[in-house]
């Protein structure tokens, strides 16, 4: 009889753990979904310049509204993952993508094209918080930094299938039917949440208002805590070079400085995508239960691509080595997967009913720097700019990446202190 039992807690075991992997693969799904919708601007650039009649440097308004648009909706994201929950949540961001992507797709100028985009990215901004909520709910502790991780592994590929797929779909069926179809599909896709995902497991009940602090006062209380402070850094510092560089700037910069054509330069970006897929669940698994390689982790992962393009920058010539080149991008990337452990440095000091709010502070970190960054470096490079001017005008992207590792090594170095003081080590663990 013991014998069965044993077996019956092992299958229940088994049958909980498949069943958190489910639910987190919805949420990640619909995730991988606004990956797609926030990426397929890039690939339908060129496109894009012919519908709507207007210049490519045009494009770059697209892209940073909705950059922006997915930083100014972070705060209540993050509000709505707390108070909310994920289901609900992720229903409603895949609904205005849906949306976004429909009026995209009949767009033939840019006004309607640009309010496609803003909802694309308030759809997009309601997602990558709840699959971290999800995985909070779900899953223990000790496994939270590699599901961070691997939910950037799901964007990159995200990014990866809005390349080629979307390309041949753009020659072979045109703009609307394209872009229709998505939208369609993502509209088809709002009842996966609401009919499959449940936001916690059975026998935790859900957080009551009463639990919830005023607005203000959460996210004051998220903002005061260090480690909330420490993944802001890691996140702008690591994940703001990734953005500004992959999402905008890339391509022209290459083209410019390095005189490849775009199609080359496209193809290089491709191993931005895939350093951080590789990087992502490395780190997390080594970063997610130890403090000590979190802490080094957190100042590394920005001052690497702070050398990296500090260097390029610096360098005596424009046209630079083809190896550096690629070095310092696969940096970048790597640098953007490693950058996922920031969310599991805030939740470990975050209450879990307003875990969604540090996270969704810590996620400004990045995307501040994105939309900043993107704009200083529009402004360097101007509208024809030559091999130097270009070379030049990356230089926000180690500064950025420098305040980062300034910033992590400021919240680094009390904690080092502290472990190194006997008489701090005593007194905090109230022993005499």
């Amino acid at each position: 009889m013991q014998d069965v039992s044993d077996m019956a807690r092992d299958a229940g075991r088994l049958l909980g753990g498949r069943r958190a992997w489910a639910m987190w693969g919805l949420a990640a799904a619909a995730y991988f979904v606004a990956f797609f919708h926030r990426m397929a601007l890039g690939v339908a650039g060129l496109e894009a310049t012919e519908r709507l009649s207007i210049p490519e440097g045009a494009l770059a308004s697209l892209a940073a509204l909705q950059l922006f648009i997915y930083l100014a909706m972070q705060i209540p994201a993050g509000l709505a993952a707390d108070r909310l929950g994920p289901r609900r949540t992720l229903a409603i961001g895949l609904a205005i993508m849906a949306v976004g992507e429909a009026l995209f797709a009949v767009s033939t100028s840019l006004a309607p094209a640009l309010v496609g985009r803003a909802l694309v990215g308030l759809g997009d901004a309601l997602t990558f918080l709840n699959v971290l909520r999800i995985g909070h709910a779900w899953f223990p502790e000790h496994r939270q930094g590699l599901l961070a991780a691997l939910a950037g592994v799901v964007g990159a590929v995200g990014q990866l299938a809005a390349t080629v797929p979307l390309h041949l779909a753009l020659d072979g069926i045109g703009w609307t039917p394209t872009f229709l179809a998505v939208a369609v599909l993502t509209g088809a896709l709002v009842a996966m949440p609401l009919l499959l995902l449940h936001d916690r497991p059975p026998g935790h009940a859900a957080p009551r208002a009463r639990d919830h602090a005023p607005i203000g006062r959460t996210l004051r209380d998220a903002w005061a805590r260090p480690a909330t402070r420490h993944g802001f850094f890691l996140h702008l510092g690591a994940m703001g070079p990734f953005a500004i560089v992959g999402a905008v700037w890339g391509v022209p910069y290459m083209v410019a400085s390095q005189g490849m054509s775009r199609a080359t330069a496209s193809t290089l970006l491709l191993g931005i995508v895939v350093a951080l897929a590789v990087t992502g669940p490395v780190v997390g698994t080594l970063a997610g239960g130890r403090d000590a390689t979190r802490r080094r982790a957190s100042v590394l992962l920005p001052a690497v691509p702070a050398l990296g393009w500090g260097l390029l920058v610096l360098w005596p010539t424009p046209d630079v080595p083809d190896g550096l080149l690629l070095a310092v991008l696969v940096a970048t990337g790597a640098a953007a997967g490693g950058s996922m452990i920031a969310f599991e440095i805030a939740r470990r000091e975050a209450p879990a009913v307003s875990a969604g709010s540090a996270t969704a502070l810590v996620n400004c970190g990045g995307f501040s720097a994105a939309v900043l960054g993107a704009v200083v470096v529009g402004l360097l490079l101007g509208g024809d700019p030559s091999p130097a001017t270009a070379q030049h005008a990356m230089a926000p992207v180690a500064v950025i990446a420098a305040i980062g590792a300034a910033g992590c090594l400021a919240h680094v170095r009390p904690g080092m202190r502290r472990r190194r003081d006997p008489e701090a080590t005593i007194a905090a663990s109230g022993t005499s």
